[in-house]
């Protein structure tokens, strides 16, 4: 063997393991050659693609995915629903809650005595007692609360809880007291009233511990401990190992909120007047009077005697009186001395002088609303005016004040400054005051020529107080009721009837119906042609079948000269027909003319009876008319009434058809204004007056009161009058000013804005 040869296989043997190794793995890599193959031929296949989309769009496209789109809110927020109070929404809350620890034995006795000389000056009383279950306290007297728990310890702490369950958020200070102290109410509303509702309070007479309130002198507490106290009731009623009460109930006040009892809060001091226990009021009230702070306690206890918490009452009412009148005497000295003043000292007399102050609103309701104004126009004057032009007399006010307090600025500043503008105007009428107003008036100075802005507050007062007679009215007065009826109302007409017959006929209301049958130059007039046969049937059946009743049904027809097509007729041949049929009534009579649809309710015909006043008053009632059914009301929930609600219908302030007077007033009105609007005595002269029509500015017969008597005109909504929805024609033969008002009443007539935008648009949406 070579040698060379040999030491090759000698080196190959000792490494023999590698060399297996080696080839073993060329084997493997042969044998998966296809596999990975395919892989990589996959991946680099997705990549490129990748590349290439990459490369053919902008890296910052949006990408929108609209696959199984829109999405659902995981959560669904809830609608936010304003409440109806601006208080509510803002926290407002009444001031002062008084609760009176006592007992049942002494309800007819104490807690009455109580009732009458504090219910009246403070937000809210309760009376807490212990009752067994089952027992009702035999007593009248509102606001008692009964715990089925007897044990005395814990009453306390039953009343902290009835307060945090049921007035936690309705009030701002809690005065707590047993029933043996008279409290001084208008002191204690005096004293909350001065407080700052921030502030933390506890606030009554300290006992000797100097740490806790005595609540035989009163405890009152602000909202913010009544809260603390809340959260830690559990803690008080276990820590409760005292036999008094002031203790018990104090410590856990002061374990609540870490705050002790004080008499002095934010400058005001909490006075009480402690009595022996054998007082004797008529031995012992001189000396009580010698004590210093007597008159100016806010409670005065232990009092057994109920009879001496009205004699308390009284002498401190007495004294409140005499320096009220002592500081009445005072005001009038002080006005009757501005008389000797010179001008330069006015400035220090309040001003005006002599006049009531303004009113301060008891509750949210009293608030007396400020109009804005400019030199032309009010806004928001009322609830249905976003802009009114001033009228004469308003005008006439205003301008009369700013020339006086102009002129009056100017002199006082030695004619340096001219007048420019006015820039806001408030005013108010205050019934127990007169009518104030607050100018915001811009000058300029003569020499700067800078601008110079002043407000000033101005009261034009009320008259002297003048006691007039009132008439006398009774609801016992007959009422005779006209129905006008044409040939396209008829069968409305018949409706009123059934309905007239079920509510005043059957029910035995004084009343009486005239219908006023309209017929046409050749409409037939009897037997069965007659085009109203079938109502005067009806109305003889009526009258038949309630002939021993006081309400009756009568007719009278009328032939017009005319052929009437309209439901609203012309407002001069309504004058005609009431010309006609007045005759047929005596002149104490009380007329009240009505329409088809409306709803005869008692409460309505007694305000009929209690506003209309012979010879001296009319009525005209403005009634809330229904909108069109079928666009306000849903097939499921269509009512047979009207309800009175702004989504269902309105006051509409053009309907003068339901007017109610006597016919003295009517008469004596008609002799006035014959001149201008001839009477109708006969059926002919119809044609005479519907000449005016075109040319006359009488709308109705309202209207026709209104212009040609002095007589008193009551124009007001009228709830209990509710009509229901009628088409309105309007005839283009009318006069401008009636024909304006038919198409304004028609135009409002269908429905609410709203309600009409979304019949629109659900029209539109069917039509595409």
């Amino acid at each position: 063997m070579n040698p060379l040869f040999k030491i090759l296989f000698l080196n190959c043997w000792g490494n023999i393991y590698l060399i297996i190794g080696i080839c073993m793995g060329l084997s493997l890599s042969l044998f998966l050659v296809p596999v990975n193959d395919f892989e990589n031929e996959e991946k680099m296949e997705y990549v490129s693609q990748l590349s290439h989309t990459h490369e053919a769009s902008d890296e910052y496209e949006p990408k929108v995915n609209i696959a199984n789109k829109p999405l659902q809110a995981r959560k669904i927020p809830k609608m936010f629903t304003r409440p109806r109070y601006y208080s509510t929404e803002l926290g407002i809350r009444e001031k002062l809650f008084v609760g009176i620890i006592t007992s049942r034995m002494y309800l007819h006795s104490r807690d009455i005595a109580i009732n009458k000389t504090i219910a009246h000056l403070v937000d809210k009383v309760r009376y807490f007692i212990s009752i067994p279950e089952g027992v009702k306290p035999n007593v009248s007297l509102p606001g008692i609360v009964g715990f089925t728990d007897t044990r005395s310890i814990l009453k306390p702490f039953h009343v902290m809880k009835y307060i945090t369950d049921n007035y936690l958020e309705d009030y701002d200070y809690y005065f707590l007291i047993k029933d043996v102290s008279y409290i001084n109410a208008r002191k204690l509303v005096d004293f909350v009233s001065k407080i700052s509702v921030s502030q933390n309070v506890h606030v009554g007479i300290p006992i000797d511990t100097q740490a806790y309130c005595s609540l035989d002198s009163g405890i009152l507490l602000s909202n913010s401990i009544i809260q603390e106290i809340k959260t830690n009731l559990d803690w008080c009623v276990q820590n409760t190992y005292s036999d008094i009460d002031d203790i018990n109930f104090g410590r856990c006040i002061v374990h609540s909120s870490s705050l002790s009892c004080t008499s002095l809060m934010q400058g005001q001091k909490f006075l009480s007047t402690k009595l022996n226990s054998t007082f004797n009021f008529e031995q012992e009230l001189s000396k009580l009077l010698l004590q210093e702070n007597f008159l100016n306690s806010f409670t005065i206890y232990p009092i057994y005697d109920h009879l001496n918490f009205y004699r308390f009452h009284m002498y401190i009412t007495a004294m409140k009186s005499i320096d009220g009148q002592r500081k009445i005497s005072d005001l009038r000295n002080a006005i009757l001395q501005t008389k000797h003043l010179t001008p330069q000292h006015e400035h220090n007399i309040s001003w005006p002088i002599g006049n009531q102050p303004g009113n301060k609103p008891l509750t949210r309701f009293d608030v007396l609303h400020w109009v804005y104004f400019n030199e032309t126009h009010t806004f928001f004057e009322t609830d249905f005016l976003n802009i009114q032009k001033l009228k004469a007399d308003a005008k006439f006010d205003i301008d009369h004040i700013i020339n006086t307090i102009t002129s009056k600025i100017i002199m006082e500043n030695n004619q340096r400054l001219v007048f420019e503008k006015l820039i806001n105007g408030y005013k108010r009428f205050d019934a127990s005051r007169g009518m104030d107003y607050i100018f915001d008036l811009s000058f300029i100075e003569v020499a700067t020529e800078k601008k110079v802005y002043k407000r000033v507050e101005v009261c034009k007062t009320l008259g002297k107080v003048e006691v007039i007679s009132v008439p006398y009215v009774t609801e016992n007065t007959r009422i005779n009721m006209i129905l006008i009826v044409n040939i396209n109302n008829k069968e409305d007409a018949l409706s009123f009837l059934e309905y007239y017959e079920e509510s005043c006929m059957q029910k035995k209301y004084k009343t009486f119906l005239m219908l006023v049958l309209l017929y046409n130059v050749e409409s037939p007039s009897k037997g069965q042609a007659d085009i109203f046969h079938g109502i005067k049937k009806y109305a003889l059946m009526l009258s038949e079948k309630y002939k021993k009743d006081q309400s009756k049904v009568t007719w009278h027809s009328v032939r017009l000269p005319i052929v009437i097509n309209d439901i609203e007729i012309d407002p001069m041949l309504k004058i005609a027909v009431t010309d006609l049929c007045i005759k047929k009534f005596s002149p104490e009579s009380l007329i009240l003319f009505v329409e088809t649809g409306i709803d005869l309710k008692l409460d309505y015909l007694n305000r009929i009876r209690m506003n209309t006043i012979n010879q001296y008053q009319i009525f005209s009632p403005i009634p809330f008319v229904a909108y069109h059914p079928d666009i306000t009301y849903t097939d499921a929930n269509k009512h047979s009434e009207v309800d009175i609600n702004h989504n269902y219908g309105r006051y509409d302030e053009y309907n003068y058809n339901n007017i109610a007077f006597y016919v003295k007033d009517y008469t004596a009105m008609r002799k006035a204004v014959e001149t201008s609007i001839p009477l109708a005595r006969s059926d002919k002269d119809i044609v005479t007056i519907l000449e005016f029509s075109r040319h006359n500015p009488i709308t109705s017969i309202f209207d026709m009161f209104v212009s040609f008597t002095d007589i008193h005109i009551l124009r007001a909504v009228e709830p209990a009058l509710k009509i229901k929805y009628k088409d309105i024609r309007c005839n283009s033969t009318f006069n401008h000013d009636t024909y304006t008002t038919c198409v304004k009443q028609k135009n409002i007539h269908l429905g609410q804005r709203s309600q009409l935008a979304k019949l629109i648009l659900d029209y539109k949406k069917d039509r595409n």
